[in-house]
């Protein structure tokens, strides 16, 4: 008769206390659980990290305010008045002189014309490169000044100086090619060039177009705008999907496309440990977790999904703690979402995900037993089985 072995049993309660008391000290898991991350506001050695907790309401106002600016800047970068077009030395002008009978100036100095069908006489000055002075020289008129004029104020320019001397003259100037004027436009498009600003305005997207667009996915495209010193950064997907944002260009302005894949790092209990690339024009925590697999159903405490990052002082108005700043003048901040709690999948929807967040799930107390059970398992389990092949009788 098999009686088992003796001991067994004080062996299996021996480890089981012991374990039991100490599991929460040599149980491995992911990282830390919420006790800790909560205790930075109180733990003298955490000092200056902001804990968040984030609501529905806190995350639609962190949206709108990671939106506003952008939008704000847009239109310091915009150009107020595209269909102001004003000349430049290097640009080159064609001028037609209309003049009515009998005292015709440029018919009688045999200049190239043509006659019109009411007997006025069109004369075509050939065209002209605006000189380094910015002047350019009409026949009878004699020197004209164009730089940082608009063709219309130059016609008018010709016009006063010709009607004493010809009958009710006409004067139509026309911008043959640009030179002085143009935006310069690089980074990863299909061929970097300098696109001409003309009478009307160029936007973002047709000076891209003029550069055969851009060598890589436009979701993960970012278009950088750059003006007199200031810079901008946008995504080339919002610029395509929103008027408002492509927006006409100036002189001198620069166009760099850049590739630059975002990522995020997921950590944890999730289904998936893994760092995320995502789009230019971002995604929200939400979508984040749904791509590592969302949260591991048997460790992922639900009510403690954290996000770690460094933001600038001004990101929020009021901040729980008396607020301090690392060396690079940045607060580290722990934004805390309870998923027990389903008004907070609202907030995770709206909450934008910024390039190098950090998600961490905690794992449940309750994994930790689960765990120890585990190792008991793969403990008792050969001993039985010694039991079982009639060594232990």
């Amino acid at each position: 008769m098999t009686t088992g072995y003796p001991g067994l049993r004080a062996v299996t309660a021996g480890l089981l206390l012991a374990g039991l008391a100490g599991c929460s000290s040599y149980m491995p898991y992911a990282g830390p659980r919420v006790g800790p991350v909560e205790s930075v506001a109180h733990n003298k050695t955490l000092r200056g990290i902001q804990l968040v907790k984030v609501d529905y309401a806190l995350a639609h106002q962190i949206r709108i305010r990671a939106d506003t600016p952008q939008l704000n800047l847009l239109r310091n970068f915009s150009n107020p008045n595209p269909r102001l077009y004003t000349v430049g030395p290097g640009d080159t002008l064609q001028v037609y002189i209309w003049e009515a009978p009998p005292a015709m100036l440029f018919a009688s100095a045999g200049a190239a014309n043509s006659t019109t069908g009411s007997g006025s006489v069109m004369t075509s000055i050939p065209e002209q490169m605006v000189g380094s002075n910015g002047d350019i020289i009409i026949p009878f008129a004699g020197k004209i000044s164009c730089a940082g004029k608009t063709l219309d104020d130059i016609g008018d320019e010709i016009r006063a100086r010709l009607k004493n001397m010809a009958h009710d003259p006409q004067v139509v100037v026309r911008l043959v090619s640009n030179h002085a004027q143009s935006i310069s436009v690089v980074g990863n498009v299909r061929k970097s060039t300098q696109v001409p600003l003309i009478p009307g305005g160029v936007s973002v997207l047709q000076a891209l177009a003029a550069a055969g667009g851009v060598d890589k996915p436009v979701n993960k495209v970012t278009i950088q705008l750059s003006h007199q010193g200031k810079v901008l950064q946008l995504p080339l997907e919002d610029v395509i999907r929103h008027p408002e944002e492509n927006v006409s260009l100036r002189a001198g302005d620069v166009i760099t496309a850049l590739y630059q894949p975002l990522h995020v790092t997921v950590m944890g209990a999730t289904t998936q440990t893994k760092e995320i690339d995502f789009e230019a024009s971002g995604i929200s925590l939400a979508q984040a977790l749904a791509r590592a697999g969302g949260l591991n159903g048997n460790e992922a405490d639900a009510k403690a999904v954290f996000v770690f990052r460094l933001e600038k002082p001004n990101f929020l108005t009021n901040w729980p703690e008396p607020l301090q700043t690392n060396a690079q003048g940045e607060v580290p901040v722990v934004f805390r979402f309870d998923f027990s709690n389903p008004a907070t999948l609202f907030a995770a929807q709206e909450f934008p995900i910024q390039n190098k967040d950090l998600i961490y799930v905690a794992s449940a107390p309750i994994t930790d037993l689960q765990k120890f059970l585990g190792l008991i398992v793969q403990i008792v389990y050969p001993i039985q089985g010694l039991s079982t092949a009639g060594i232990v009788k």
